[in-house]
């Protein structure tokens, strides 16, 4: 760790746990000199607390779609800074962005807002339960941090009791979801799953199967489109498969890095909302919605998603010629706008070299983790200069 970067650390995790708000944003020593502070960033470029230049891959966990500081989204912004950030009643600007979401999205007649990816999940769990009258969740996917979905783990500060109500399966396992819902079908009121694994893409297969599955036993359907929502495509899994749940879960991408998310639905599905609670002061926020309203905007009228998965494609492909190059056992896989390298090796060998690599990349300026999310921000050039540094780490390891 860098000396301006070790100084703000030692003094940062003594006021803050792991010196940050997110878990993911940890800092990992195995990935030295990963830099645990990122002091600005523009465009698809990050500076450290050293002035340290990045080319930013994992975008924020992904919110950041369009690019930092994208101009057309910082301009909404400041206008509507002068206008006011937050009332005591309801701004217009939320009706704007609720036309801007449904336009986009398509099949759905209702949107309400939230801050967090927790917030929309869990509002679309308890409206379920309102609607059917019944306790128990089947769950696919990761969901958030409430208690409602983190039962199938062990966690202490969450009551045993409720592991009773959620029953969990892998994406995909389409027998294992068949066999909770022959058990448990009557009593379940919503199946929520992430339509996409971004490393296991089953085709409209899987998500039509957890459709049928809602349909037969009378339980609503939840996407969960924290991350895939507005990022795979415009309108989300349902335009991309095919496939309409009862309730959607969106953040992230919606605000190319603001904190907002949504849920919508049906108008019939969304009158369970006279029923039960739902509320919270911060929703009607009004910066975070013109700048989901400007991120839509240029993704309406720009061809974006269609600069995502090329400048994607770009990206496999060079790394896929390296490795054969230096005979390196790794693949990058998923879908474009969020892929995955692994290094097809037996642990910990794998382990290893995927420490390595990463530790190299941080040193010659790549900014990545796990999942490489492309920003519209990301040109060729931006591409080409990764791939560069890709074969020279490759060398080195």
């Amino acid at each position: 760790m860098t000396s301006a970067n070790k100084r703000h650390y030692d003094q940062a995790v003594e006021k803050i746990p792991w010196a940050t708000q997110t878990n993911a944003k940890r800092y990992n020593p195995a990935w030295e000199p990963m830099p645990p502070f990122i002091d600005r960033a523009n465009g698809c470029r990050l500076w450290d607390l050293d002035d340290k230049e990045y080319i930013d891959y994992r975008c924020s966990l992904g919110p950041i779609i369009l690019g930092h500081q994208y101009p057309a989204v910082e301009n909404a912004v400041q206008a509507q800074m002068k206008k006011g950030v937050l009332f005591s009643m309801a701004s217009p600007i939320e009706l704007e962005t609720a036309e801007q979401i449904l336009r986009t999205i398509g099949w759905a007649d209702q949107v309400r807002f939230m801050k967090t990816g927790n917030d929309a999940t869990i509002s679309c769990v308890r409206l379920s339960r309102s609607l059917t009258g019944r306790d128990h969740i089947a769950s696919v996917g990761y969901h958030g941090f409430h208690d409602w979905f983190v039962t199938a783990w062990s966690h202490p500060g969450v009551p045993s009791g409720l592991s009773q109500w959620v029953h969990e399966t892998a994406y995909g396992d389409i027998s294992a979801l068949e066999k909770i819902f022959e058990q448990f079908g009557p009593q379940i009121a919503c199946l929520i799953i992430e339509p996409y694994d971004w490393g296991k893409d089953l085709g409209q297969t899987f998500v039509a199967r957890c459709r049928r599955l809602c349909d037969q036993y009378g339980s609503l359907l939840i996407f969960d489109e924290i991350l895939t929502g507005f990022r795979m495509a415009p309108g989300g899994a349902p335009s991309y498969y095919g496939v309409i749940p009862d309730f959607s879960a969106f953040a992230k991408a919606m605000a190319n890095g603001y904190p907002l998310s949504a849920f919508a639905g049906k108008k019939e599905a969304m009158k369970a909302l006279e029923k039960t609670i739902l509320t919270t002061t911060y929703a009607g926020e009004t910066l975070s919605m013109a700048a989901c309203c400007a991120t839509l905007e240029v993704m309406r009228t720009e061809k974006v998603h269609d600069h995502l998965f090329a400048m994607g494609r770009r990206l496999r492909e060079g790394f896929t010629e390296i490795c054969r190059e230096f005979s390196i056992p790794a693949v990058m896989y998923g879908l474009e706008v969020g892929q995955t390298i692994a290094f097809t090796l037996p642990e910990p060998e794998a382990a290893s070299m995927h420490n390595r690599f990463y530790s190299l990349l941080y040193q010659k300026g790549v900014f990545a983790n796990v999942r490489w999310f492309i920003s519209y921000s990301h040109q060729p050039a931006d591409i080409d200069e990764t791939l560069d540094k890709m074969r020279q780490a490759m060398k080195e390891l």
